[in-house]
């Protein structure tokens, strides 16, 4: 319980006293009166609230009603109904009478009417003071979610064996502060890229930092796996997209009791088609000539989208990169030194395209010829 009462920095809306609902008013919620005594006849019935009377959307409450008497008089009680706040949850199983011995009770709950009632099937439960009886009721009821800050009353009703009729005090004036959340803010962390089939880490930090709740990553409208468990203020969840394209990311945060929900900004991530491996395929005539023009080619395929091809003599960058058309680069160049060449082509690669280099190909360049046809048909 510590923790929520370390959560509870919250200012309350503007409140004020309902009976059995919602007060809407200027200023801070008025404090909560968390037990109210009311005598009839003989009998004395205290209701009390658990805990210090102020809470969350989506906390559990726990009243507990206790019955005497005040004089030697017997009584004996038939039926007692606890009234709760409109919309208010009862909590399954959490009704308990305490009478000769504590034993769990089922219940008619009365939603409709927000009410919870137990009774005695097969005698009357007994109040005395000459034998020190006394009974008392205990359950438990579920804030709702979306509860707006306001106070909240309570009531009670009984029926007693010999009188013949049902005594109501609702409301009781026994009540609860419901608190307004604080409010949050969810920032998301995504990859501006990601590949088809390869996962990527989406992380949502939620500050203040809170212990609890969920988010649910969203690719647009629709969900991206299940709500990730919020730890030390962060979600993380690691998801592979199926298709290609722009996608836009949110993180919506759950909330929890004391603290609003909130959603992250969009944040486009571009998803791509895994790169598909190329081949590059050089191609140059058998011998070329010093101070003449030969021809550098080079076949990527399958023939890509972009990207250059860069001819290298050895490590040697021969010219500047060439763009690729329709799959082919072409070079012209000339050789100033005769003797063995290595050419390889590099591609560069593109969106979508793997890069590559070409086997080795030898290149013999001799010495310009002096008259004649050369080998490349380059007269002098």
């Amino acid at each position: 319980m510590s923790g929520v009462l370390m959560r509870r920095v919250a200012a309350v809306s503007g409140a004020a006293l309902a009976v059995l609902g919602i007060g809407v008013g200027g200023g801070v919620a008025s404090a909560a009166q968390t037990s109210a005594t009311v005598t009839t006849t003989n009998i004395v019935a205290t209701k009390t609230l658990l805990g210090d009377g102020s809470v969350f959307p989506g906390e559990v409450v726990t009243y507990r009603t206790e019955f005497s008497v005040n004089s030697i008089i017997d009584r004996y009680l038939n039926k007692i109904t606890d009234v709760h706040p409109a919309g208010f949850e009862y909590v399954p199983g959490s009704a308990k009478v305490s009478a000769a011995s504590t034993s769990a009770v089922t219940p008619s709950v009365d939603v409709a009417n927000n009410r919870v009632s137990v009774s005695n099937s097969l005698s009357a439960w007994m109040l005395s003071k000459n034998v020190n009886r006394t009974v008392s009721l205990e359950l438990s009821y579920k804030v709702p979610d979306n509860a707006p800050a306001g106070t909240f009353n309570s009531g009670l009703t009984f029926d007693v064996n010999t009188f013949g009729s049902t005594q109501t005090f609702n409301p009781i004036g026994v009540t609860i502060d419901v608190q307004g959340p604080a409010a949050t803010t969810t920032q998301l962390t995504a990859p501006a890229a990601a590949t088809v089939g390869v996962a990527v880490d989406l992380s949502a930090s939620v500050s203040p930092s809170v212990a609890g709740g969920t988010v649910q990553f969203k690719d647009g409208d629709v969900n991206i796996g299940a709500p990730a468990n919020v730890v030390n203020g962060t979600a993380t969840l690691s998801h592979a997209f199926a298709t290609a394209g722009p996608r836009s990311i949110t993180a919506v945060y759950s909330g929890v009791p004391g603290f609003a929900g909130s959603t992250s900004a969009p944040s486009t991530v571009a998803v791509s088609l895994p790169d598909v491996a190329t081949s590059t395929v050089l191609s140059l005539a058998s011998d070329a000539q010093t101070g003449v023009q030969a021809s550098l080619v080079a076949a990527v395929t399958p023939a890509p989208n972009g990207g250059t091809v860069q001819f290298k003599d050895g490590d040697i960058p021969i010219g500047g990169p060439v763009v690729i058309v329709d799959g082919k680069a072409t070079l012209w160049f000339t050789f100033n030194t005769a003797g063995d060449h290595q050419i390889t082509a590099v591609y560069s690669g593109a969106p979508g395209f793997k890069t590559s280099t070409s086997a080795v190909t030898a290149l013999k360049v001799t010495g310009a010829n002096t008259g004649g046809t050369g080998s490349l048909g380059f007269g002098s």
